[in-house]
């Protein structure tokens, strides 16, 4: 199977109106970024802003197999809600040892003042310890 590199994308996607492609670490924002999806192609830590009720963040794995990790950093007192529970001060990992190209996760500020909640994901997300 081979993949076609596209003009205005990264070899095997087509990135979508509005996305953005990133390769290093960066820091979204409610005003401007909520809605948008990132295509990361290295290894990146992704500082999310303090929790906001209705905002959305999506991020894509778009390096090859195994070669980026993607770290989502929360606010002081922030958490994500992953796999039935919420942790305070704790990060989002898809870590390099499991990255596979396509993995995505979801992230949405819905109703609660604690942490962001995972709304879909694919691929091997981790907890920080």
């Amino acid at each position: 199977m081979s993949l076609t590199k596209f003009p205005n994308g990264i070899e095997g996607f087509v990135v979508p109106e509005g996305a953005e492609v990133k390769t290093g670490n960066f820091t979204v924002t409610v005003n401007t970024d909520s809605g948008k999806t990132y295509y990361i192609t290295a290894s990146a830590s992704v500082t999310l802003p303090a929790l906001t009720i209705g905002n959305t963040f999506t991020f894509v794995n778009a390096a090859e197999d195994g070669k980026a990790q993607i770290q989502l950093v929360v606010a002081s007192g922030d958490g994500i809600s992953w796999i039935g529970s919420a942790t305070d001060d704790k990060d989002l990992i898809n870590t390099l040892a499991t990255a596979k190209k396509g993995d995505y996760v979801t992230i949405a500020a819905l109703d609660q003042t604690v942490a962001w909640q995972v709304t879909a994901a694919q691929g091997t997300w981790a907890k920080e310890a």
